[in-house]
């Protein structure tokens, strides 16, 4: 991939993430687990976001060429660098099954329900993998326009919803407790899932040293909308805080109308998200090549793409389940990101040891 990201790019590169997680319920985890103290946990687990990307960017000082697998090929072996590789491709297949699903389901039900899943999964499938045969510049060209129409359609959205808003929804404000809120919340640090990127997205950037502005700016970026959205459904929905709504941020489209004009408007947003959607997957088919580049030396990573896109088809098909794939998202995906989190920054820092011994 010759083609280097300017900074607003790469910072877009990373809100996708997080944009198509608010789309896909994240606010509605933060919720589940700290009820009414959500926003409070988002704020906290923010800043530690913010703490840990700065351990990050001074860890990555010594690797500005290198993402994690080139560190864990420094710090390990082959092998050890094929098993950070395989994990790392193992979750990106997650993520891309998951929300490849989620936004077939979301359409079936809304506005497709006589259509076959199937081929609103070949859809999908098949505008990523055209995505990745017209490469990677124009996909990050695209990105940073449909990022910018999905934080304008987010703050419509936000600011449709301001009336009807009642702020005595949001007591008690820590929730439960003091404990469910700020210990056991520590573990909703998944929701900045854009963490996980900052350890690849080295090697893109056209300049190195832009990476720690790019990566604060992402993640308070992310935060921000997050916590919005959480406040605006706690206090628009305060059924919200008990129900096992699986859609809630199309529940906010459906409250908003401008006049008598323009009406039933969450068709016009449900367009945007399918299009970020498209985005988000078509990046996340562009980190599991390059790991697959990278593991097998394969310059032909294309074909690899295609054939890995008809068995992941076929694989969907095959375990065809709402209950599983709602376990790979919420349990499987969320330990899999903290561990790999962990696992990254640990072999940042033997590798930072390992090169200082060296000089």
């Amino acid at each position: 991939m010759k083609y280097k990201l300017g900074k607003l790019e790469a910072i877009f590169l990373i809100v996708i993430v997080m944009m198509n997680k608010i789309l896909l319920n994240m606010p509605k985890e933060f919720i589940k687990q700290s009820q009414t103290g959500a926003p409070i946990n988002i704020i906290f687990t923010g800043i530690l976001a913010i703490l840990f990307t700065l351990l990050i960017c001074k860890l990555f000082k010594k690797f500005p060429n290198e993402d994690i697998i080139d560190i864990s090929d420094y710090v390990g072996n082959k092998g050890f660098k094929f098993l950070i590789g395989i994990t790392f491709q193992i979750f990106f297949t997650i993520i891309l099954a998951t929300v490849i699903y989620e936004f077939a389901t979301l359409l079936q039900i809304i506005y497709f329900p006589t259509t076959p899943i199937e081929l609103l999964l070949l859809i999908f499938l098949a505008a990523i993998g055209f995505a990745n045969f017209i490469g990677f510049k124009s996909i990050v060209k695209t990105n940073s326009i449909v990022v910018i129409l999905i934080l304008v359609s987010l703050i419509i959205i936000l600011c449709g919803t301001f009336q009807e808003l009642d702020i005595n929804r949001l007591y008690p404000i820590l929730g439960q407790n003091v404990k469910t809120t700020f210990v056991e919340g520590i573990q909703n640090i998944f929701g900045y899932s854009g963490l996980i990127y900052l350890f690849f997205i080295c090697p893109f950037l056209k300049n190195k040293k832009d990476f720690k502005q790019i990566s604060i700016i992402s993640i308070i970026i992310s935060g921000l909308f997050l916590l919005f959205t959480t406040i605006t459904l706690l206090a628009l929905f305060p059924f919200i805080v008990h129900s096992e709504e699986a859609m809630s941020m199309y529940l906010l489209t459906r409250n908003i109308e401008f006049g008598e004009l323009f009406q039933r408007t969450d068709a016009i947003f449900v367009f945007l998200w399918i299009i970020s959607a498209f985005s988000y997957l078509s990046i996340l088919l562009m980190y599991i090549t390059n790991i697959f580049e990278k593991l097998t030396n394969c310059k032909e990573s294309r074909i690899y793409s295609y054939s890995f896109l008809s068995i992941l088809f076929a694989l969907i098909i095959l375990f065809e389940n709402q209950s599983l794939f709602k376990f790979l998202e919420t349990i499987v995906y969320k330990y899999m990101l903290l561990g790999l989190l962990v696992i990254s920054t640990i072999i940042l820092i033997i590798g930072n040891i390992k090169r200082k011994d060296a000089v």
